[in-house]
């Protein structure tokens, strides 16, 4: 067995527990964990400084990266992530290494950027970011299935708004002959191509008639998993999940030669993504990856709003309001399991909440796919706040800033196609023509 350097920490109480069992919150005060790392034996490894970086580097550019998982953009930080963790206990399907999308010189110009990157993480293996933190959850699980096989873990179970149930397909469909899995949805509130996706890797898929939508989702897989520990909860509650997430801004800094930009933006739904940012971006300064700390731009939709208005009363009311439907329906929560650990980070940055209406989101959309950026319409929520951050002069129209477009348009063709049947001012409708040469040339 491994001698493992890293060990869950309630942000609540600060209680340690040893990961030699699953554990998604506190079990003496129910607050939610982090994962932390012995420090030390991470520096033993990777070092730090510009010896680290070459570390990184030659796992990702050198003739290390043929030796399985550094051919990994969450593997091969695993020194960094989670020291110790056994390399024979890992599955990776080459996740990661998205593009850095650079906008086009002409789109530049016209929104007053000349810097504007986009994380491209529609490319990872199910079409999602959830392909980051969802193969160490799954690693994970079969780490203590086979180590602690007294406690009987045979599957792990998720709610989703779309992607995480289709990340946790995948990787289970995986190791089928190891685990199965179990996803919730919110009945109607998820988009098809998301829902073909959990059904076609064979999770067993269950659509939650309830009001309150993805969270009441969430709150029935909680009680589902205290139920029924065999079956290791694979949301972003899971700390293990947002492990695997930290490295997205690890990738970013990467991406740009160990420069730190001067904002990253972001969509938040159930705020995995956010705290996980925070998270990686903190540590890569502590250990001379970066010589500063980037601002920080969360944009949600006007429909699920929440940390928008726990910001704009100054951090001391935090409401969540109703369920209400909206295109970017991945981003759909109304109550983000991670505002605890948002909290707990938030003040180390300049964090900037932005939100979006339906109009702003679509049009954001199309306007950037037509400058051959595959986005989604959660992707579009994190640029359009950046582009609300330069309208207020925020963002300097030289600032290096990268937006993280959370998934694949394909999975949202509905909306899309719908959109471009209206006669928005991006809206690129098809029109029917007759067979012949004439008629085509007259509809040119």
């Amino acid at each position: 067995m491994n001698q493992l350097h890293f060990w869950h920490e309630c942000i609540a109480c600060g209680h340690h527990f040893t990961p030699d069992h699953f554990l998604y919150t506190c079990p003496d005060c129910g607050g939610l964990l982090l994962v932390m790392r012995d420090e030390d034996a991470v520096k033993r490894v990777v070092e730090t400084g510009e010896r680290a970086k070459g570390h990184f580097d030659g796992l990702r550019y050198g003739t290390a990266r043929r030796e399985y998982p550094n051919d990994s953009g969450v593997w091969l930080w695993r020194h960094f992530l989670l020291p110790g963790f056994p390399e024979d206990a890992i599955v990776s399907l080459k996740e990661g290494q998205t593009d850095l999308f650079e906008v086009p010189d002409w789109l530049g110009r016209d929104i007053g950027l000349d810097n504007l990157f986009i994380k491209m993480e529609g490319q990872a293996p199910s079409e999602s970011f959830k392909d980051r933190g969802m193969p160490v959850a799954i690693s994970d699980a079969l780490r203590l299935q086979r180590e602690y096989p007294e406690l009987g873990i045979a599957g792990v179970s998720c709610a989703s708004t779309g992607d995480t149930s289709a990340a946790a397909a995948v990787y289970s469909a995986y190791v089928r002959d190891r685990l199965s899995c179990v996803v919730l949805v919110p009945h109607e509130k998820i988009a098809d191509a998301q829902l073909f996706q959990a059904m076609a890797h064979g999770a067993d898929v269950r659509a939650v008639k309830h009001p309150d939508g993805f969270d009441g989702c969430m709150k029935l897989i909680a009680q589902f998993a205290a139920a029924h520990p065999e079956f290791v909860l694979v949301n972003s509650k899971n700390d293990m999940r947002i492990v695997g997430q930290e490295s997205i801004g690890l990738e970013i800094i990467q991406d740009l030669k160990w420069r730190a930009p001067d904002w990253i933006s972001i969509p938040v739904g159930n705020g995995g993504n956010l705290t996980a940012l925070l998270s990686s971006l903190l540590r890569a300064k502590s250990f001379g990856l970066i010589d500063r700390l980037p601002g920080i731009i969360a944009g949600q939709t006007a429909a699920a709003d929440t940390l928008v208005r726990w910001q704009e009363s100054r951090h001391t009311a935090y409401k969540p309001h109703e369920f209400q439907d909206t295109v970017a329906s991945a981003m759909n929560i109304n109550d983000p399991v991670s505002f605890p650990r948002i909290k707990k980070l938030h003040d180390k940055f300049d964090l900037r909440f932005y939100r979006s209406s339906e109009a702003e989101i679509t049009d954001t959309w199309a306007r950037f796919m037509r400058g051959g950026a595959n986005i989604c319409p959660q992707g579009a929520v994190a640029v359009h706040a950046v582009l609300q951050a330069r309208a207020q002069g925020i963002v300097k129209p030289s600032d290096t800033v990268v937006a993280i477009s959370t998934a694949s348009a394909l999975k949202f063709t509905e909306a899309g196609v719908k959109y471009h049947q209206t006669d928005g001012p991006f809206a690129n409708p098809y029109r029917v023509v007759e067979g012949s040469l004439a008629a085509l040339e007259a509809s040119l």
